[in-house]
């Protein structure tokens, strides 16, 4: 028998208040592990029968009086504010598509991104916010018209500009050892995959409990507003406002890595979640908005910058130990404007520790030995120096077999992190000079030219040392008149080389200044937005996907087969740093690693050492059982 209109509405007036049972965030009792996509189309988890809620469990109105400003990734103003909660969001996107996990706390962070990204993109912002990046100020010309993915780019089909935003499209998106666990969202047929969300501090949404922990926390710490009136006894009578409570969120786009957004000259990010050397927490102090430049405060200590140097001098092998300084992508090229020496410490406890503190303080919320370069350890003696250059490689011929086109599927530098482990004064030169910003303690209307500032220096004779009108020369004097970083020991400086679409930042141009008294020790720490060349996933030009990339590395995997009784509970270590569980039962690690290098499996209870394996030069690939 057909029904009536009134029975339809009914229906409707039911399945309504089903999704607002959800849309309070009811916390349930069973995950659903086969969520995929949102999106009537591609639906693995049914619906509710009508007339009961997915769930009896107790309420959380975490959500109500929340608006959430949503910022493009690396942007200070946001590009959107959601004009419905988040609890009303879910509630649509159930009603509509349905597909909502029968525990938001069980869910893994892909599906977290992917329901997220889904509901504010379809049904809790305007379709037209959060569009696609534009080119900032500094890009001008014939480079702006071409900047990242261009900002007439659309995917068909799709109307939200947020989801639009959030996927780059197949050729503006590395392909990141994660990328098959992405979560798709489909919108009327057509698959996009999702943002990943962080705070204003980097820290990565990876679980409902954690986004539920942080709105609480930012409540606290707010200043309630209150609504009094005059009572008719004459007392005054105060309630706490119910305006809208904002919490920020940083939406970054599939296959990118978050970017901070510094708004002023000397703004303060406290990065709280990351577990400091020392008990200060670690920050950031805002040296610069373009090039994006950071003092970095409390990052390492004295004890790591002393086992840093002295790492390097005991260093023997030739490819690692302190030599003079090279440059280029591949190979050991001598250039005569880098007049320095450097050793690169790969695997070094001490590196290890620093470089996972790294990736943490820059929103990476796990620690991946291919995102990074060796630790590259410099000494600076008197009058050497480092002509200005950039971190970000550059290879517009594609002539290697690593794609380090970042702006599209390449990967490249993308971050360095600079490490000071010597105290140099005033007058002693040594500075790190960025040749596009200016000194932050100079006002506008005082600033130098090179002229003046060449000047200035032969007058004062601190250039005696070095050839009249040599760049060395020339160097000292950007020193005194751009923005230059004085070294001093366990000072640490993080500065950007892409833009956050991924496009090469030329305005991170840096040198290292001549050291006109005493020595000057430092360490580069150089972050890549994916695989660099060599590991395993890192992308290749077009034509030389079977070409060999390895710079001398080596391919080991250590694998538990689970048959010896000795090593059923056991962990690996290189040297003296933990690396990993090799337990029965565990997946093998696989490691990039060189010849000589040590590894050990330890039991896991008291540490007792259970074997010994030496990295033989034989084999590219290498397998190790137990």
């Amino acid at each position: 028998m057909a029904m009536g209109p009134f029975i339809k509405a009914l229906i409707l007036i039911i399945s309504y208040l089903i999704g607002l049972a959800i849309s309070d965030l009811v916390l349930p009792d069973k995950a659903n592990p086969d969520v995929k996509s949102i999106g009537t189309e591609n639906l693995s988890k049914p619906k509710p029968e009508e007339g009961q809620p997915p769930s009896s469990s107790p309420k959380i109105n975490i959500f109500e009086n929340i608006r959430f400003s949503i910022h493009r990734n690396g942007e200070t103003e946001p590009c959107g504010h959601t004009t419905v909660t988040l609890s009303d969001a879910l509630a649509k996107l159930n009603i509509e598509e349905g597909g909502l996990p029968d525990s938001f706390d069980k869910m893994s962070r892909y599906e977290l991104d992917q329901l997220l990204t889904a509901s504010i993109g379809k049904h809790a912002l305007r379709t037209s916010a959060c569009g696609v990046e534009k080119a900032p100020p500094e890009i001008k010309g014939k480079r702006r018209m071409t900047w990242g993915r261009g900002e007439n780019y659309r995917i068909e089909g799709i109307d939200s500009q947020l989801l639009t935003y959030c996927d780059m499209g197949e050729e503006h998106t590395p392909i990141l050892p994660d990328h098959d666990q992405l979560k798709k969202i489909m919108t009327n047929g057509v698959n996009s995959y999702p943002c990943h969300f962080h705070t204003r501090e980097g820290l990565r949404f990876t679980a409902y409990q954690q986004l539920v922990d942080y709105i609480q926390q930012q409540k606290l710490q707010s200043d309630h507003e209150e609504e009094c009136s005059v009572g008719d006894d004459g007392m005054s009578v105060c309630s706490e406002s119910h305006k809208m409570f904002d919490v920020h969120l940083y939406a970054v786009p599939a296959g990118r890595p978050f970017v901070f957004a510094p708004s002023f000259i000397g703004e303060v990010f406290e990065i709280s979640h990351v577990t400091p050397k020392s008990e200060k927490p670690i920050s950031l102090v805002v040296m610069s908005l373009s090039p994006r430049v950071f003092d970095v405060l409390n990052f390492f200590d004295n004890d790591e910058s002393k086992a840093i140097v002295a790492k390097a001098l005991a260093e023997t092998s030739d490819t690692h130990r302190i030599k003079r300084s090279s440059t280029g992508a591949s190979g050991y090229n001598l250039n005569s404007q880098r007049t320095s020496e450097n050793g690169f410490d790969t695997h070094g406890k001490t590196a290890i520790v620093v470089k996972k503190r790294c990736l943490e303080v820059l929103g990476f919320e796990e620690y991946i030995e291919s995102y990074t370069d060796g630790l590259q350890v410099l000494r600076y003696n008197k009058t050497t120096a480092y002509i200005p250059h950039m971190d970000w490689i550059d290879d517009p011929h594609k002539r290697e077999v690593h794609n380090f086109d970042s702006a599209r599927k390449g990967t490249n530098r993308f971050a360095t992190i600079l490490l000071y482990m010597s105290d140099l004064g005033e007058s002693d030169g040594g500075e790190t000079i960025f040749k596009h910003a200016w000194p932050v303690d100079v006002a506008e209307e005082d600033r130098k030219s090179r002229i003046q500032s060449l000047e200035e220096v032969r007058a004062l004779g601190v250039v005696e040392d070095l050839k009249e009108g040599s760049w060395e020369e020339t160097m000292v004097a950007d020193c005194r008149s751009r923005l230059a970083v004085r070294p001093h020991s366990a000072r640490a400086v993080l500065f950007y080389s892409q833009h956050p679409n991924g496009e090469e930042d030329t305005n991170s141009l840096h040198g290292g200044c001549p050291v006109l008294q005493g020595e000057k020790w430092a360490a580069n720490l150089w972050v890549w937005n994916g695989p660099r060349g060599g590991f395993s996933g890192s992308p290749k030009n077009a034509g030389k996907e079977d070409k060999v990339d390895d710079q001398g590395q080596i391919h080991a995997s250590f694998i538990n087969t689970g048959k010896d009784p000795l090593f059923k509970e056991a962990k690996l270590y290189f040297q003296e740093t933990y690396w990993g569980e090799l337990s029965h039962g565990d997946p093998p690690l696989s490691v990039n690693t060189f010849a000589g290098h040590q590894w050990i499996i330890r039991r896991k209870s008291d540490d007792l050492m259970l074997k010994q394996i030496v990295i033989s030069k034989e084999q590219k690939e290498q397998r190790h059982e137990v």
